[in-house]
Formats: structure tokens, sequence, C-alpha cells
């Protein structure tokens, strides 16, 4: 019996648009030194072409029946190894670059994963509305633990028609760079929203009070943490929600503590 994709089962869509394909490797710039790292590589159709352009690729495929594909790309190629697993609970080893079409089911916890991977940047296929609301930085926990660890640019969109099956959404192909907290030192928002991700079982009051210390100390000014709880004051947040971590808070109060950080941003 042949492959039988169950996208109830992997939310798996094959891309099968070759100019989409051939962007996406374009977009890579591999070089012969590359260590590259694919998650999802289905029939391992790109795997192939990234493999013929770098020092070495790894797969990290979760679905075993595909191993029928995957089997003939390592025979094919003796700088490939795959890893069958999911890429959420595996160890992403060390890369230069992290390449993937995403099950738009997985995009937040595999974000957090990225968080906590060494590699230099990522090429993602991704859900076009996950990938507007990052670029316009709209403020969800989302689109703003994104951009608090990310540096995104967006390539291009991708219409359904592109995969097999067909997904009922459109599709966009993004960058990601890592950044650290200083490049977010002229951003006051992103900057404490970072530390408060970092934090995110403490209380949102004690994070805050914490982030504002951090901020002040990264510009090289003294701030105590009796400052830090007077600028805490001056946010005006509902107890509840000071007294709440991240992890709990819906998205409407995420976007009221964003708001009121900017409000106070001028500041500091």
């Amino acid at each position: 019996m042949g492959f039988i994709n169950d996208t109830n089962y992997l939310d798996q869509h094959f891309l099968i648009d070759k100019d989409v394909e051939s962007k996406f490797i374009e977009e890579a710039s591999l070089s012969k030194n590359d260590i590259i790292v694919e998650i999802g590589p289905g029939k391992g159709i790109i795997s192939d072409k990234i493999a013929k352009k770098v020092k070495h690729l790894t797969c990290i495929e979760k679905d075993r029946k595909l191993s029928c594909y995957l089997d003939n790309l390592t025979k094919n190629n003796l700088n490939v190894s795959v890893i069958y697993d999911n890429a959420l609970k595996t160890y992403i080893p060390k890369c230069d670059k992290i390449i993937t079409s995403l099950p738009y089911s997985i995009i937040e916890p595999f974000i957090e994963k990225l968080i906590k991977c060494d590699f230099k940047e990522a090429l993602l296929i991704v859900g076009n509305n996950y990938a507007s609301k990052v670029i316009t930085k709209e403020p969800n926990k989302l689109s703003l633990l994104t951009n608090c660890f990310f540096k995104i640019e967006k390539i291009m969109e991708i219409t359904p028609d592109s995969f097999e099956p067909k997904p009922r959404v459109m599709s966009a192909m993004i960058r990601l760079k890592p950044i650290s907290s200083i490049d977010l030192i002229d951003n006051f928002s992103l900057f404490i929203f970072r530390e408060i991700f970092f934090n995110r079982t403490k209380k949102v009051k004690n994070s805050l009070i914490e982030a504002f210390i951090r901020y002040k100390k990264i510009n090289d000014l003294i701030f105590t943490q009796k400052q830090s709880k007077q600028l805490l004051e001056k946010l005006d947040l509902e107890k509840s929600l000071l007294e709440s971590n991240i992890e709990n808070i819906p998205n409407e109060y995420i976007k009221i503590i964003y708001n009121k950080l900017n409000e106070i941003s001028k500041d500091n």
C-alpha cells in the first residue's frame, strides 16, 4: 500500500508549486558550508535539492510512513540524516538555518521551541494570517512573542493551490532571525514583554518590576525596586491581572499591558 496522507492526524499539506519550491531554495541562500535542519521534509523533494548544496542536512519527520521516500533521500545523499520524532519534543541540533513548512496548527508551540534553539536564521512557510499579524506587531501573545525574539521578514504570499491537499487559508513565506535584548533597547514595550516571557511562570507584577530594573541597567542607569514599583503603579493595571502569570492571560489583557507600556515609554 502506498503512502496515504491523513491531514486530520498530522495536518500535512505538501508543497507542489515548482515556482514556490525554487523561491524557497533561493531565499535559503544555501552554501556548501551550511549545516541545515529541515523540519517536516515530507517526501524529501525539497530536501534532495537542499542536500546537493550544503555540508549536512538533518531532517526531522514525525510521520514514519514517509520513510519510503526518506530512505531513498539518505541513500542518494550521504550528507543527510533523518530523525523520526515530533519536532516540538525532540532536540533540534545547532545549525546555520532551519527550514520548514509548518502545520499551521502548531505555530505557537513551534515559535516557543525556536526561542530555545541555536541557529542563525529560519525560513518558514506559515499561515498568512499569522505572518500579517506579526509584521504589523498586532498586540497578541503570539505576535509579541515572535517580535520579542526574532527579526521578521515577509517574503511572499502563497495561494492554497500551491499545496496538495489545498489548505483552507492563504500561506506566507517568512524569514526569522534571532535577536537579543540589546536589539530591543529602542523599543521599550517589546523589551519589557521579552523579559515577561522569560519569566512566564512568575506573577505579572513581579516580572514587570524585574523587567523595568533590567531595562534601566542595560541603559547604564541605576533603578531601584522602589522606583520600579512606582513605574508599575503608573500602568494602573487591575490587581487580578498583576497577580496572574503571562501564560494564563488572554489576548485582550495582553493588549492592555502592551498599550499601557507604550503610554509610559516616552518617559523611559
